[in-house]
């Protein structure tokens, strides 16, 4: 029985291990891998493959290989044996039976055995740890995984608890509505549990986190990398890794998005932006009868020589947008939600440009174009949507007689509410022209108005030293109305921030040139603000322009609910008089 022990428990056999139970005994073509004779018969790798191994005879053979007692056989090096499958045989007796005679304590028969080539795996030269990694895999590779996952999870909330504190707390609770207004709650969660220093690294840069004050203030992510760089600010770098890696509105997927560079994308932005002028087409015609007014701008300027409307790209209203609108109608409707409107108006230089002296665009041509200038363009449709916005805001304030009105260029200036009874006085003595387009600007001034009226009011908002204001469940939504001329300086900031805010709905109206790659390129960067936001909607409006018509489709998207129809928008009493507005300028 001794015998029978030491030649199934490791060669070459010590003392017997009384409490090691030999495996099953195999038949002859199916040999122990870890007995060192079995091993005489199994040199190929196809028949090792083959080979029944069982966890008993590992942990027999791990336990013998690391014992402090001598081995004869340790020096032997299995590359020097013989590459044959079978060793002849120096006596009459079958393999099978030597197996079973061959005494526990024979040195002879041990020299017989490496004579002939039958030796385990070079003991000293296999390593204990490929031992240890073989035995753990047979003891149940999926657990372990598991275990190390949750380890993983363990260690990302703690981390995220370090940051925010606990998930009670107002600002882990902030970053939990901004991973669901991003989208981005499962990317998180993938890299928490297979990439944990991937998630701490992104986690200490604030990509999970809305942009502090402070950053907006210092301009943390507009400064521009170097030029040869892929990415051209902070902002563009932050914002594409959201929108490649969260979900869409829609669910649908998309090719991976990348920004596209004036410099480096020249022919790539000309080439889109020549696509998109030639999706225009002309208004309507029935339609254009009946929304036409002699009071439409460029009628009033002399020095505009066509008095036809200029052709249009037809906006696009998604479908994720559309859904967000009918959701937001609802809860007004049933009485769960209400809604407040604001104007931000873009005051910078470039919307005094006037296009008959000509407008440089991103190909390096000077265009000329027969329209009015942008800033007279806004002026007049603020006037005429004044008319069915202020009405609006009476139902819910009687005692309000305008729309609080935030202008940005360089900075942002609150210049109160803009009624219909003053237009003229209050937009000439308010309203200063120059600057930079710097939209984010505007919008820490709208959101600071906003939040400390409905504060002031009714107790709404809660103010976060280093994330500013934060809404707080009950307050009202805020329906911004936004005209612009063309992409602000810290626009890719700006949709990171509207990315992430779900209590403001954006309407972003762009006033352009005609035929202008430089304005249609801005356009294509906004209906892609549009296509991933269903908060915001993209209106664009170039060249000369139907103005009743625009006015429909802008409170058609600011007003979910009872917005104006034709018999208001048509109106006598909404129209502007014909006149000839005078110049402006930036100085």
């Amino acid at each position: 029985m001794a015998a029978e022990k030491g030649a199934c428990s490791g060669y070459p056999p010590q003392v017997p291990d009384q409490s090691h139970s030999p495996p099953t005994r195999l038949g002859e073509n199916e040999e122990c891998p870890v007995c060192h004779v079995s091993l005489f018969r199994l040199e190929s790798e196809k028949a090792k493959k083959h080979a029944k191994l069982t966890s008993a005879c590992i942990e027999s053979h791990f336990n013998e290989s690391t014992s402090p007692k001598a081995n004869v056989a340790s020096g032997y090096n299995h590359a020097l044996a013989p590459k044959s499958i079978k060793a002849p045989q120096t006596s009459n007796i079958p393999l099978s039976d030597k197996r079973d005679t061959v005494p526990s304590q024979s040195s002879d028969v041990r020299s017989l055995v490496i004579g002939q080539g039958a030796s385990v795996q070079n003991q000293e030269d296999r390593k204990v740890g490929s031992l240890r990694r073989l035995f753990s895999a047979f003891r149940g590779y999926s657990k372990t995984n598991a275990d190390k996952i949750q380890e993983r999870l363990a260690n990302a909330e703690a981390l995220m608890r370090r940051r925010w504190g606990t998930p009670e707390s107002p600002v882990y609770e902030m970053a939990m509505r901004y991973h669901l207004a991003t989208r981005m709650k499962e990317h998180w969660q993938y890299l928490a549990e297979y990439h944990p220093r991937t998630f701490q690294r992104y986690l200490s840069r604030g990509y999970m986190e809305p942009i502090p004050t402070l950053w907006v203030q210092t301009r943390e992510l507009a400064y521009l990398y170097p030029e040869g760089s892929y990415w051209e600010t902070p902002a563009e770098k932050r914002l594409y890794y959201l929108l490649n890696n969260g979900r869409t509105p829609d669910g649908a997927t998309h090719p991976r998005l990348r920004p596209l560079n004036i410099n480096r994308d020249r022919d790539a932005i000309i080439r889109r932006s020549n696509e998109r002028m030639a999706r225009q087409q002309r208004l309507d015609a029935k339609k254009l009868v009946r929304y036409q007014s002699p009071g439409d701008i460029f009628r009033s300027d002399k020095q505009i020589r066509s008095h036809q409307y200029s052709d249009q790209v037809r906006n696009v209203i998604y479908e994720a947008r559309q859904r967000a609108l009918h959701e937001l109608a609802d809860a007004i409707i049933q009485g769960t939600d209400h809604l407040e409107t604001m104007l931000l108006i873009d005051v910078s230089g470039s919307m005094t440009w006037n296009p008959h002296r000509g407008i440089q665009g991103p190909d390096g041509i000077t265009r000329y174009h027969d329209q009015p200038s942008n800033i007279r363009l806004v002026e007049h449709l603020v006037h005429r949507t004044l008319h069915h916005m202020i009405p609006r805001a009476q139902r819910e304030h009687p005692n309000q007689s305008g729309i609080d009105t935030v202008t940005f260029s360089n900075t942002g200036t609150y210049i109160g509410q803009l009624t219909t009874a003053n237009f003229n006085h209050d937009w000439r003595t308010k309203v200063r022209l120059g600057g930079g387009t710097q939209v984010m600007q505007g919008w820490q001034v709208v959101k600071n108005t906003y939040f400390q009226h409905q504060h002031a009011t009714a107790g709404h908002g809660r103010f976060d030293p280093v994330f500013g204001w934060q809404p707080t469940p009950g307050m009202p939504k805020l329906s911004l109305l936004i005209f612009l001329d063309g992409e602000a300086t810290d626009m890719d900031e700006f949709e990171l921030e509207l990315l992430g805010e779900t209590w403001a709905y954006v309407t972003i109206a762009l006033v352009g040139m005609e035929n202008c790659p430089h304005h249609h390129s801005h356009a294509i960067e906004l209906e892609r603000v549009a296509k991933f936001n269903p908060h915001v909607g993209f209106l664009d409006v170039h060249g000369r322009v139907c103005e009743r018509m625009v006015v429909e489709d802008l409170m058609s998207s600011v007003y979910p609910v009872d917005p104006p129809q034709y018999d208001e928008i048509l109106k006598p009493e909404y129209d502007l008089p014909a006149e000839e507005l005078p110049a402006y300028t930036a100085y």
